[in-house]
């Protein structure tokens, strides 16, 4: 009865593993301009966008590709769009400065950039102000670890 038991938890631990994995990719996108995660600017350059852990999809992470620099940011699900399965980056300009609002594709659904200026929400630009990067290619690290 122990042995059958320990199948069915070792079982449904490998499917909860592969399911969560099943829903998190990450994505390169080529951003050719300076733009604003929380309180932080990052340069133009080739980045990743990830899950930042298997435990918690509010939480995302930018990575620099030629440097490996990452910073972590919060995000909030938001309501699914025409096409959930594109794989793309949302900013928003206020002012002199571009906001990363929105990501598509890192998980099932879209995630909003949490972002707080002066003590309140930012609130979201109209949708002909707004610029979309599409990501170059869905990075599978999985890949990247065999080759090293």
């Amino acid at each position: 009865m122990r042995v059958r038991a320990l199948h069915v938890v070792v079982g449904l631990l490998g499917l909860a593993l592969a399911s969560t994995s099943a829903f998190a990719v990450a994505i390169e996108a080529k951003i050719p301009f300076a733009f604003v995660i929380g309180d932080k600017t990052l340069p133009p350059n080739d980045y990743i966008f990830e899950l930042a852990g298997d435990q918690q999809p509010n939480v995302l992470s930018v990575r620099a590709k030629d440097s490996g620099e990452r910073s972590m940011f919060d995000t909030k699900q938001i309501p699914e769009k025409e096409d959930p399965k594109a794989f793309e980056l949302v900013f928003d300009k206020f002012g002199d400065k571009t906001y990363l609002m929105e990501v598509w594709g890192v998980t099932d659904s879209g995630r909003e950039v949490k972002h707080m200026v002066d003590g309140k929400p930012l609130e979201v630009a109209k949708e002909a102000s707004r610029q979309r990067i599409t990501a170059i290619t869905i990075v599978d690290e999985r890949e990247k670890k065999r080759d090293e």
